[in-house]
């Protein structure tokens, strides 16, 4: 679990969206009036709003007056209240952020509103994208194209890192073989950009690239020195400052 910071957290409101699967909680952060749009920043696998990656982001957004509304998805290790990590799958991750893609786009139907998400969040932002023709841009981090990418990374890391994914969310597992975002990604009209780490295990520099490549009107990608799986500290802040420039926010 990566370290939580709560700094962009603590003054935000909460909202709880009743759901299929219970309530969503959603965590709404407001730069001040008037924001300049609202962007829906989506966790990972195993991540949580408070989360060091996701607070660069949200900070980045809030700086630039930008309202952030990030969801508590269900079946993290992160968020005890999410239900069973277990349960965890690439399409029920995306189906849970759809929802609140549409609370926001029914809350601000008028407003600029953009797509953001690190790693497994990365992959549901494409397809969100995809279906929405209104959206002002993408920013993705650490984003697998397809559960294939993560399974040969895992792969690499020996019998061992398969066995734990397989044992700690066996349906996510299985949709390794079929979870794909390639097709989304070739129909996301909005300019996108890519922040990842240039020394990320996980997704590996190739594949964060191919992810880049798929999207027709990419705009911006950026890969850093150093840095694993989720990105932070000044020299992560600064980059995502360049890349929302690049994106018109």
């Amino acid at each position: 679990m990566e370290e939580l910071q709560t700094t962009w957290t603590d003054g935000a409101r909460r909202v709880d969206l009743e759901t299929s699967f219970g309530l969503m909680p959603l965590v709404v952060a407001e730069p001040g009036p008037p924001p300049g749009g609202t962007v829906l920043l989506v966790h990972g696998r195993n991540g949580a709003p408070g989360q060091i990656q996701i607070a660069e982001i949200a900070n980045a957004y809030l700086a630039r007056g930008w309202r952030v509304v990030a969801p508590e998805l269900p079946h993290s290790v992160a968020l005890p209240n999410s239900g069973p990590p277990e349960q965890l799958t690439f399409s029920g991750h995306t189906s849970a952020a759809a929802i609140a893609w549409a609370w926001v786009a029914q809350e601000w139907p008028k407003g600029a509103r953009g797509l953001a998400g690190h790693s497994l969040g990365g992959f549901a932002v494409a397809h969100l994208a995809a279906g929405s023709a209104q959206t002002h841009h993408v920013l993705a981090m650490s984003p697998p194209m397809s559960g294939r990418v993560l399974l040969a990374a895992r792969e690499a890391m020996g019998p061992a890192a398969i066995e734990e994914v397989r044992r700690e969310a066996p349906a996510y597992f299985a949709e390794m073989q079929t979870a794909d975002a390639e097709a989304a990604l070739n129909r996301v009209s909005a300019p996108l950009a890519v922040v990842t780490g240039a020394a990320d295990g996980l997704i590996p520099l190739k594949d964060a690239r191919a992810y880049f490549a798929a999207a027709p009107n990419a705009r911006f990608f950026a890969a850093l020195p150093d840095e694993h799986h989720c990105p932070a500290g000044e020299a992560c802040a600064r980059v995502l400052s360049v890349a929302l420039s690049a994106l018109g926010v």
